[in-house]
């Protein structure tokens, strides 16, 4: 594994856009670095704090090609752990064969995530906040060993797929491909409209969980800070579970709009949705993709460097988790957002958080505040 990992990242460091080709064989590297800096205030029925640290959230290098005129590959492993760039155990993330069947329909065997949520399915490099939506998080979306069915046309994607146990617990921890868990999941999106100016997507998902061991189910969430501590937390909700998600998004030139909604029904029901809007103040429109369903990458009109001062964008969103019904609390996030996109792979974030915690919570009721900046560049 460790050999394997290094060797990815041999190439990953490599000059950017650099390409080994041998007919339809092909080598180019990829990765992403993510610096996180948080300062956090805890005003809690039973925490009351303050602290300031930072982190890699991600310190990501792979490569990606193809392997013949109908198979692509990739394999990226994240090399941080803990906030520190380390190179043992690395965990794997995107390890996965995707094989063509024809122009619109494909097949993808490896460890990848499971087809739910638009927010999900949208690269953290192109999100709009430093993190997703507390309703991804709680409800465990992740990447899973799994082969999945793929097909779109203009406006419309459909994908489901079967899933085992994450990689990373195969490799460090001994647990088979199907011993420990299992799930199905599928997701459907369509747009009714898509235009240079103006997008309207719609989309649904489902996923089943089985656990074979043990009350594996757990619902958490932290207010929106990955540096934070967890404001609701409920343990042990049997290993049985369907997740439900609808989401929605709307674009119109510089200003964006997007929300989702999802439910879990464990040993108790638990809930949440969030909505944000942002508008690009240097005139940019958000990148979508009807085939994947999901956002892409902001390119500025007028890059720094070259002439301009890159995207300048602002945004706001309102994040609630329920865990009532788990005894648990619930949880309100307000976010407000400023990122600048100097050039189109590189974006610094700037984040204030304000999240109150009530009911049953962790900590019992109160309210946390944070900012939170990031640096962020990938190749």
């Amino acid at each position: 594994m460790n050999n394997l990992s290094l060797w990815a990242l041999s190439f990953a460091i490599a000059a950017p856009g650099a390409a080994l080709a041998d007919g339809e064989f092909t080598i180019k590297p990829r990765g992403r670095v993510l610096l996180d800096f948080a300062d956090i205030d805890y005003d809690l029925a039973s925490l009351k704090a303050s602290n300031s640290d930072a982190e890699f959230r991600t310190a990501r290098f792979g490569i990606f090609g193809k392997l013949g005129s109908n198979i692509k590959y990739v394999a990226e492993f994240d090399f941080q752990n803990g906030g520190d760039i380390q190179f043992k155990d690395p965990k794997a993330k995107d390890v996965k064969l995707t094989f063509k069947l024809n122009g619109n329909t494909s097949i993808v065997v490896g460890n990848q995530k499971t087809p739910n949520s638009m927010e999900e399915q949208t690269s953290g490099r192109f999100t709009t906040f430093l993190e997703r939506g507390s309703v991804t998080d709680a409800f465990r979306l992740s990447r899973r060993v799994g082969v999945v069915f793929k097909t779109h046309g203009d406006r419309y994607s459909f994908s489901a797929g079967a899933f085992g146990n994450d990689m990373n617990a195969v490799l460090y921890k001994n647990e088979g491909l199907f011993s420990n868990e299992h799930s199905y999941a599928a997701r459907a999106t369509f747009t009714p409209i898509n235009t240079d100016n103006q997008t309207i997507h719609l989309g649904a998902s489902v996923r089943r969980f089985t656990g074979n061991t043990g009350d594996q189910i757990r619902v958490r969430a932290r207010p929106r800070i990955h540096l934070s501590q967890r404001l609701v937390d409920a343990n042990n909700q049997g290993k049985n579970s369907t997740l439900y998600g609808i989401e929605a998004a709307y674009i119109s030139g510089p200003f964006h709009v997007e929300g989702e909604w999802m439910a879990e029904d464990a040993l108790n029901s638990s809930n949440g949705f969030f909505v944000q809007a942002g508008w690009f103040l240097t005139g940019e429109k958000r990148a979508y993709s009807a085939k994947k369903g999901a956002f892409g990458r902001i390119k500025p009109k007028q890059a720094l460097g070259e002439g301009g001062a890159g995207a300048w964008e602002i945004a706001a969103r309102y994040d609630t988790l329920d865990l009532t019904s788990a005894n648990a609390g619930k949880m309100n996030t307000w976010t407000a957002g400023l990122n600048w996109y100097p050039q189109s792979h590189v974006r610094v974030m700037l984040n204030a958080i304000h999240a109150t915690a009530r009911g049953v919570a962790k900590f019992g009721r109160g309210n946390t505040d944070g900012l939170q900046m990031r640096l962020q560049y990938d190749w």
